[in-house]
């Protein structure tokens, strides 16, 4: 198989996910080393109307509560790619937090990446990859 690419990369794309347990989602994210940008608290205790999250080495991810704004988005729909340099210190992170593994650490051998598939707490796939198009 040939794999063609244009040779750009993409990061700055700004994913959304709806979160049963926002609060809880942003915990889990920070802890696998993302950072916080902005939280806007949600109408309800313990809700969250709007927060960004940025990956340090580009990219944001935004997350709400479910209920706190009209999406068709349901939690544990979405499967994202994060882009890394190091997914061995990021599955780490992941192990330390309890995260389930969906697929193991691998060196691709159709295309150049080094990448592992973990589940959030909602059930979203998040798969943390050398591979930048």
């Amino acid at each position: 198989m040939t794999m063609r690419t244009s040779g750009v990369h993409q990061p700055n794309i700004w994913s959304s996910v709806v979160s049963d347990e926002a609060l809880e989602l942003r915990d889990w994210l920070l802890a696998l080393g993302f950072t916080e940008d902005l939280m806007i608290p949600g109408e309800r205790d313990g809700s969250v109307h709007h927060c960004q999250l940025d990956w340090p080495e580009g990219g944001r991810v935004l997350i709400s509560s479910t209920g706190e704004r009209p999406t068709p988005c349901r939690p544990g729909t979405s499967s994202l790619h994060v882009v890394t340099s190091d997914p061995d210190a990021v599955l780490k992170r992941a192990l330390t937090i309890g995260a389930t593994v969906v697929h193991q650490i691998v060196d691709q051998t159709d295309y150049p990446s080094r990448d592992f598939t973990v589940a959030d707490p909602d059930g979203n796939h998040w798969t943390f990859a050398t591979f930048a198009g």
